[in-house]
């Protein structure tokens, strides 16, 4: 069983949502999506704190990242979502249009977790507003 298949029935078998798993984890729900859909590998430290949510032994969630780690075709750099994919393509021009905002969400991402979960919490919070309220802003 696939690691993300493995992630899938740990959360349904809680009966939780993806978001409710992403509250938990204090990730975004599309990043749930991703991991569950394989599109995203998630790092070490994700998958311990999966193993700490769901409660089981974390080696059960690690074997099948240092096996995915493991194939000999994955040479170089791989690419974890379709450069087909209309977000990224989204966000690409946004980078194109906005050059320092990349550099500053480099940054966000250097910060320490509590400070960059902050912001993030900050920027999200910030978005909704303003698509309730689009003439306000």
């Amino acid at each position: 069983m696939s690691l993300a298949d493995k992630l899938k029935e740990l959360r349904d078998n809680q009966n939780w949502s993806q978001k409710t798993l992403a509250k938990m984890m204090n990730l975004h729900r599309s990043k749930i999506s991703r991991i569950e859909t394989g599109k995203v590998i998630p790092d070490y430290q994700t998958l311990v704190k999966f193993a700490e949510v769901f409660k089981i032994e974390k080696d059960y969630l690690v074997m099948e990242l240092d096996q995915q780690n493991r194939k000999p075709e994955e040479k170089g750099f791989v690419a974890k979502e379709s450069l087909e994919d209309p977000e990224l393509v989204m966000i690409s021009q946004l980078f194109e249009k906005e050059p320092e905002l990349k550099k500053h969400l480099v940054e966000l991402h250097l910060l320490p977790p509590r400070r960059r979960a902050f912001y993030v919490d900050l920027i999200i919070n910030t978005i909704k507003v303003n698509q309730r309220h689009p003439d306000k802003m």
